[in-house]
């Protein structure tokens, strides 16, 4: 056959779906468990770097950093307990506050009952002095008017 090399025997197509890579079976070697101390992890020999060495530290550098870091923690911490503290001594307020207010709440609906009680009877009370006030201006009206018929006559 043209363009084949020669003493080549052609190669049978597979017929079906192409095949497919498999992973292997089992775990790979770089996630194997260590049975090496922590330590050596962390720093690593001249051979072998650890995981300090890979991200760019030496072994006092990671040790310096993790006090750092556990210094920072050991504040924030405090700091959280004292935001702690704080907040429960704001609820215990809060819960006074709420008592308080539903204390406040029925006082002001006993004087609310109060303040219509006393405007109704101030309202009848100045009804009763419009009434009066009226009968007086009229007696004060008919006695005007006998005055000047009494003038009239005597005079």
């Amino acid at each position: 056959a043209p363009g084949r090399a020669p003493g080549r025997a052609p190669r049978a197509r597979p017929r079906g779906p192409d095949p497919v890579a498999l992973k292997p079976i089992g775990r790979s070697p770089a996630f194997a468990p260590s049975l090496k101390k922590k330590e050596d992890d962390v720093g690593g020999s001249k051979n072998k770097p650890g995981i300090a060495r890979l991200f760019g530290g030496g072994n006092s550098d990671m040790k310096a950093k993790v006090a750092q870091l556990e210094y920072e923690l050991e504040n924030e911490r405090a700091h959280s307990s004292e935001l702690g503290g704080k907040l429960r001594a704001a609820e215990g307020e809060l819960a006074k506050v709420k008592d308080s207010l539903e204390l406040y709440k029925g006082r002001c609906k006993t004087q609310e009952k109060e303040i219509f009680k006393l405007e109704k009877k101030n309202e009848e009370t100045q009804r009763g002095f419009d009434t009066g006030m009226a009968v007086a201006k009229k007696q004060i009206k008919y006695l005007e008017e006998l005055l000047e018929e009494e003038k009239k006559k005597n005079q």
